[in-house]
C-alpha cells in the first residue's frame, strides 16, 4: 500500500515539473524595469540592481522611489519599498 502511495506522489511531482511548475526564471535588469513599470502605475525605472542568483531586484525610479521585484511562483511581482 505504501508503495502505491509513494508511486502516486512521485507521478504527481513529475507531472507538475513537466508542465512547468518547477521553472525558475532568471531576472535581468531590463526585465526587472519592465516588470516594475508594468505593475506599478506611474513608475519609471532608471536602473536596476539584480541579486546574485537572479531571483530578485531593486529598481530605482526616476522620482527616487525604489521598487522590489521578486519571484512568486513562475512570475514576477513588484512592490514599492517604504
Amino acid at each position: 500500500m505504501i508503495f502505491v502511495s509513494t508511486l502516486g506522489i512521485v507521478t504527481l511531482v513529475l507531472f507538475a515539473r513537466a508542465i512547468g511548475f518547477a521553472s525558475n526564471p532568471v531576472l535581468d535588469a531590463d526585465e526587472a524595469r519592465r516588470v516594475a513599470e508594468a505593475q506599478l502605475p506611474g513608475f519609471a525605472g532608471v536602473e536596476a540592481a539584480i541579486d546574485e542568483g537572479g531571483r530578485g531586484a531593486r529598481v530605482r525610479g526616476r522620482d527616487g522611489q525604489v521598487a522590489r521585484v521578486l519571484g512568486h511562483g513562475d512570475r514576477w511581482v513588484a512592490r514599492l519599498d517604504a
